[in-house]
């Protein structure tokens, strides 16, 4: 029986594996850099003319190069590349006398690598075409093509080999085409002879990929960097794709399009690609870097080198080719990317002339909706705009007329729900301000349509615009270097003069707005105008400047009626009380000039916001401007008219005046000229603050502040309601149609729960009184009137028809001045709230500048009792901090100095200690402590020996506390005074 061989095992002949090559290779692959270019390296380092490798070590190393291309890795190819390219570069960089392995063999070598058979699957064919294209990368950047002993036939084997593969996955064409669009700089870079790059552009023709965006980018780089090249002839007009004549067909190429020409040599355009790519393809580079910043209009006519400009090829090619109407948003996604790229590294030339029609719409309406396909591609754009004028502010104009001018839309901002133009013009300088402001006020007078209400909006708009502008300047009203922005402010203010104080139709199609300003628009403007103001009077340097220049810009144009007739209506009393003012203006110009300044800016301040009132229309401005005239003549007058007691009261009178409006500029105004005469308020004065601060915050309250004539009875009822310890509001009085009216009057201050809860709903009692009432007029006749009645069938006759009608007006007619005394009562009680606090930001600023006057000392029990009594929190809060400022700033030798007679602050002493025995929320008590031992500071400091009479009062305190259930102070009360005791006691002692 034969033996059975397939039993025993084959012996394995000994194969010796290079471990380390293995790794070498693997380390090609990785995702790290310094990997794989550590790998190169090694591998590099074995091809050195000095280690002289053998042709078969060149080979299987460039077989397995060449085959790395074809990984599926990503990583790969960059690693194998890397490697290739150096050692393609080591191996034919000296002559090799002995070696027969030349290039021919390493082209070979490529193909077959890279060559795919049709049998693999669709992967593994797309990883030999990129092996191919990467190899083709690698021969070409080793330069040993272009030695002159290689053969010119490998070149053109090499571009054979690269435009089937263009052409036969064009997908890959623009890979292709990047290859050899650099290769042309390299070759440049060498001093190649043009013949190559001839080669390569014949050999673009003969695929028909010159009408290509590869086949273009190739094409300006050649005739860039071999000016002398012979390039086919008739493939372009005056052989350049950026001749004026070409711009069309550059349009279809840039964007891919499929159709045929009818020109250009009789060659079509190349098969698309296929495939969109997010990226923009690298010929718009080297078109957009070649077009001419120079308009052909502004060309020579005789010019031979006239090439397509900048603004020519972005309207042709760009917004009527990508951003089409009918484009497709893949199309508009490129063009989103253009307009990011030279809005971030185009020169100002270029980037100013961007805002094309169509694109500006397309933007807007995808920032319009979020939803939308790009809208976060214009969100970018958006951002890159805004991101420009932040780093070059003189962009700003170009962008705000591009997005705002004939290309755009007036109400851009509105329309897209951003704030991109308010963003803009607050970045934009000194010199983009000087076009945009023109702007705008060409667009105040045609608003860009004819509809009056759209043309409000717009005009408002714009308005705001400007606004925006007065506040971002404002801020940097302190820097020197922001001098110029004076005049831009000024010219702003000038624009809202003209149009919100000036009927301008006049007749001038040139001048007059179209269409006419509304009466609304006008008050709108007015208002922009103090908002101005107000923004600007945070600024030292322009806050009597400014205001001044205003008035002053109204009562000339009044006066020449240049802008047409003055809207407001002043009598002749007014008249020459204002002519008396813009007199003493004028004076306080002149000291200012001279370089007096005590006072000077506060009083042109008060006078030109006084003035501003009376162009405003506001009735109780005359008697305003004759008590300044009269604290002018006091103040600053000559040495026989000077009284400053006097003075000081009218001033308060004054600023209270204005402080009762419920405007942040008058707000802002009031205080800065208070700070100004702070040092000179009399008792008198601040006696007139401190009554805002002990008045009612009711109807009665305002009644009593305001001298108002109302009905006695509502006082009555208001003081019946109220005692020593709190103000009760009246809140069961209540109506649902007054709550839509009061609906939008919201206030800036806390309202009490018990007001909110009496809005809620009306109160039944009230409700029940109104339907018996109603009944009793409507008689016989009433809802509920008994069906089964015998005479429920009757008709009324005239006259009882008549009776019933005057008794139901009669009950509506009380059911309305209900409702509308309720509305009376809230709206002064919000009067009186905004009020004190005008008036407490007003002690706030005494305190600050004259806490060490006795004089101040006065504010202590009006505080205190204003922070127990108010029903506003916000009010209490805001009295217990300037009180708790007032004795933190009273601290060693700020402490106020006492005259001879002190018994006034012993009974001050007394009256606080009193105050603290009210009951009163947490902050009551430690406020009257601190006010407290302010005083007994005071006291000490004036006399150490009066110590005990300081013990005494306390002593007492203590006494109430222990026997007197209405007393209500708090343990801390003592504990604080017996802390100041402990510090106190060894000073006092040290300086018997």
């Amino acid at each position: 029986m034969a033996p059975d061989h397939t039993t025993k095992k084959r012996r394995r002949e000994p194969y010796n594996v290079d471990t380390k090559l293995v790794e070498i290779y693997e380390d090609l692959a990785s995702e790290k850099d310094e990997i794989r270019l550590k790998a190169a390296q090694s591998l590099v380092s074995q091809f050195t003319p000095d280690k002289a490798p053998a042709d078969d070590q060149i080979k299987r190393t460039l077989q397995r190069l060449f085959r790395g291309l074809c990984s599926s890795r990503k990583a790969a190819r960059i690693g194998f590349s890397i490697a290739l390219t150096e050692i393609l570069t080591q191996i034919f960089s000296t002559t090799r006398e002995s070696s027969e392995f030349g290039i021919a063999d390493v082209l070979k070598i490529w193909e077959s690598q890279s060559n795919s058979s049709g049998s693999e699957s669709g992967q593994e064919q797309r990883d030999h075409h990129f092996g191919r294209l990467f190899g083709a990368e690698a021969i070409i950047k080793s330069n040993i093509l272009f030695e002159p002993s290689v053969p010119f036939t490998e070149w053109n084997k090499v571009l054979d080999l690269i435009f089937e593969l263009a052409q036969k996955k064009p997908w890959l064409r623009e890979e292709c085409g990047w290859i050899l669009y650099r290769c042309v700089y390299d070759l440049a870079a060498r001093g190649a002879d043009a013949k190559y790059v001839e080669a390569a552009v014949h050999s673009l023709s003969a695929y028909d990929l010159v009408r290509c965006p590869e086949g273009v980018a190739v094409w300006l780089a050649v005739k860039d960097m071999f000016p002398n090249a012979s390039l086919p002839s008739k493939a372009w007009k005056h052989d350049d794709p950026l001749d004026p004549k070409e711009r069309s067909s550059l349009s279809k190429i840039m964007k891919e399009s499929s159709s045929g020409d009818s020109q250009g040599g009789g060659q079509g355009n190349p098969k698309s690609s296929g495939v969109w790519n997010s990226k923009l393809h690298f010929a718009w580079d080297a078109v957009i870097s070649r077009t001419s910043d120079v308009s052909r209009d502004t060309k020579s006519k005789s010019s031979k080198s006239s090439r397509l400009s900048f603004t020519d090829f972005w309207v042709e090619v760009v917004d009527n080719g990508l951003f089409a109407s009918s484009s497709s948003d893949e199309r508009k996604y490129w063009g989103f990317l253009l307009f990011n790229k030279i809005l971030n590294e185009g020169s100002e030339q270029q980037a100013a002339h961007i805002f094309s029609k169509n694109l500006v719409r397309c933007l807007t309406n995808q920032l319009a909706v979020e939803d939308r396909y790009l809208h976060r591609m214009a969100v970018k754009a958006s951002k890159a705009i805004q991101a420009r004028v932040s780093k070059e502010p003189g962009f700003a104009a170009a962008a705000v007329r591009g997005l705002m001018g004939a290309s755009g839309a007036v109400n851009f901002d509105q329309a897209t729900k951003t704030k991109t133009i308010e963003k803009i013009v607050a970045d934009a300088n000194h010199e983009a301000l000087q076009e945009i402001i023109p702007l705008f006020e060409e667009l105040l007078r045609r608003p860009g349509t004819s509809d009056e209400k759209a043309a409000a909006s717009n005009r408002h708009f714009i308005a705001n615009l400007l606004l925006s502008i007065v506040r971002s300047k404002a801020s940097t009203g302190n820097d020197d270097s922001d001098e110029d922005y004076q005049a831009v402010l000024e010219q702003i203010l000038a624009i809202f003069v003209r149009f919100a104080y000036f009927m301008m139709n006049t007749g001038d199609p040139a001048t007059a707005p179209e269409p006419v300003l509304s009466q609304v628009t006008q008050e709108v403007l007015r208002s922009r105008i103090n908002s101005a103001l107000n923004s600007l009077l945070a600024s030292q340097k322009y806050a009597s400047s400014i205001p001044y220049a205003v008035v002053k810009q109204i009562r000339d144009a009044a006066k020449s009626e240049e802008y047409g007739k003055f809207i407001i209506f002043i009598d002749d009393k007014l008249q020459e009380s204002v002519k008396t003012a813009f007199k003493s203006l004028k004076k306080l110009s002149s000291k200012e000039k001279k370089g007096e300044t005590s006072g000077i800016g506060a009083f042109k301040l008060l006078y030109s916001m006084t003035v501003l009132q009376v162009y405003n229309g506001d009735a109780d401005a005359v008697s305003m401007l004759d008590e300044l005239e009269f604290c002018y003549s006091k103040f600053l007058g000559d040495e026989k008219t000077k009284d400053n007691a006097d003075a000081s009261d009218a001033l308060v009178e004054i600023l209270l005046s204005f402080a009762s409006k419920q405007s942040q500029l008058f707000r802002r105004m009031s205080e800065q000229v208070f700070g100004a005469f702070a040092d000179q308020v009399t008792e008198n004065g601040l006696e007139s603050l401190i009554s805002i601060l002990e008045a009612k915050e009711s109807l009665a309250g305002q009644q009593e502040m305001f001298d108002n004539d109302e009905d006695d009875d509502v006082e009555d009822v208001e003081e019946a309601d109220d005692d020593d310890d709190a103000e009760m509001i009246d809140v069961d009085e209540d109506d649902s149609d007054v709550e839509v009216i009061e609906a939008g009057n919201a206030s800036d201050s806390d309202n009490s729960n018990e007001e909110e809860s009496g809005d809620e709903g009306e109160d039944p009692a009230e409700l029940a009184d109104f339907e018996a009432k109603l009944a009793a007029a409507l008689g016989n006749y009433g809802a509920d009137q008994d069906p089964n009645a015998d005479d429920s069938d009757a008709d009324m006759n005239d006259d009882e028809m008549e009776a019933v009608d005057d008794k139901l007006a009669q009950v509506f007619r009380a059911r309305n001045n209900a409702a509308s005394q309720k509305k009376d009562k809230k709206d002064a009680r919000e009067n009186m709230i905004n009020f004190k606090n005008r008036v407490l930001d007003l002690l706030e600023i005494f305190v600050k500048k004259c806490h060490s006057r006795v004089l101040a000392l006065d504010l202590l029990l009006p505080l205190l009792r204003l922070t127990r009594r108010s029903t506003v929190k916000q009010i209490a809060d805001k009295a217990n901090s300037v009180l708790r400022e007032y004795t933190k700033l009273c601290k060693g030798p700020a402490l106020p100095k006492l005259a001879d007679d002190i018994e006034p602050v012993w009974e001050l002493l007394r009256a606080i200690h009193k105050e603290a025995s009210h009951s009163g929320p947490p902050t009551h008590s430690t406020a009257c402590s601190q006010a407290s031992l302010l005083l007994v500071k005071v006291i000490v400091g004036h006399d150490k020996a009066l110590i005990t009479g300081v013990v005494d009062i306390y002593a007492d305190t203590r006494k109430d506390q222990l026997c007197s259930t209405k007393c209500h102070v708090q343990p801390s009360f003592f504990t604080d005074w017996n802390n100041w005791c402990v510090s106190a006691s060894k000073q006092l002692k040290s300086q018997q």
